[in-house]
């Protein structure tokens, strides 16, 4: 299948790339940045985005079916799903789990309820109008579209890699983290590799035109898990200590997690990765290219204020134990 991708330079884009040679396809890329591949990838150089360029690149490469990365606004939405009409097998473009807002029912299915307009942030409002967007219109059209919804993603060559925040106290020579609230928090995250795979799979799956479907990993973590997990995959321990949340808090501090039986069942998702394997990469790669002092997280001012934590952990901690 010849395969058109918008986007595909950035972090998720080479991990889908990557999949769809394996799956012996034939992608093609439209994309302002340049970007190497492991292996023969069609670049057109410009902006996906633009109506007039992605007509004539759907012109030069005539693909049977096209991933949209760049799949964040309700007009480019309508447009892409116009100017597609009559020239595509499949059509996958990647929403997010910011849709359901930050404290959903879990587990969350695709039933579930988006957040209302007014509680959502604006990214959030305008994925959740994308979405709609898309789905309305490749209906009226006869576009077989395919929305997924992706969890927190992680995986080498994340330039925001949530896990640095754990990864940095261990390689700091940390003996202890403070996590709120006895790090219960289930967040769903999702190795690159492994979504790549359900991306990919979403590209042939028969009855998945026209759907949404919640992605991500069949094994699922705990804040506590996860920070031991970076911590022996970095050849260390840590002690974990539990502060109140309302003092504290750390990335995947909360919860929101996915039932993926629709995936499974219709796409035949599965982890072709193993999360603890996903995440022994992602420290490999973190060590070979530490994001330093500067790195920031939403909610959190200061990730490496090692003295306030002490301080806590001192007032406050109860030390956990497993």
């Amino acid at each position: 299948m010849r395969v058109l991708v918008l986007g595909g330079t950035r972090f998720l884009g080479p991990f889908v790339l990557d999949e769809l040679l394996a799956r012996g396809h034939k992608p093609a890329v439209l994309s302002r940045r340049e970007a190497s591949f492991g292996g023969p990838v069609r670049r057109y150089a410009g902006d996906a985005s633009d109506s007039a360029t992605l007509r004539k690149t759907l012109k030069a490469w005539r693909p049977d079916a096209l991933i949209d990365m760049l799949h964040s606004q309700p007009e480019h939405a309508r447009a892409l799903a116009k100017i597609c009409t009559g020239r595509l097998q499949r059509s996958v473009h990647l929403s997010c789990a910011n849709v359901y807002g930050p404290s959903p029912t879990c587990p969350v299915d695709e039933e579930t309820q988006v957040v209302p307009p007014d509680r959502a942030t604006p990214e959030a409002a305008a994925q959740i109008a994308a979405d709609q967007a898309l789905l309305e219109q490749a209906g009226a059209v006869d576009l077989p579209a395919v929305v997924l919804r992706l969890p927190h993603l992680y995986g080498p060559h994340d330039p925001n890699c949530a896990e640095w925040f754990f990864a940095r106290r261990v390689l700091d020579g940390r003996k202890r983290i403070a996590l709120p609230d006895r790090g219960l928090h289930i967040a769903h995250r999702g190795f690159a590799q492994n979504m790549a795979f359900g991306i990919v799979k979403a590209l042939t799956a028969r009855r998945a035109a026209g759907g949404i479907y919640n992605l991500g990993e069949e094994k699922l973590y705990t804040l506590a898990q996860l920070a031991r997990g970076v911590a022996r995959a970095l050849d260390s321990d840590l002690e974990l200590w539990s502060v109140p949340g309302r003092l504290w808090t750390t990335p995947y501090a909360y919860t929101s997690f996915f039932d993926l039986r629709k995936a499974r069942a219709h796409l035949r998702y599965r982890d072709t990765m193993i999360p603890r394997d996903g995440l022994e990469l992602t420290m490999a790669w973190l060590c070979q290219h530490p994001l330093g002092e500067a790195w920031r997280w939403p909610g959190i001012s200061a990730p490496f204020d090692y003295a306030r934590e002490d301080a806590l952990i001192e007032e406050h901690g109860e030390l956990l134990e497993f």
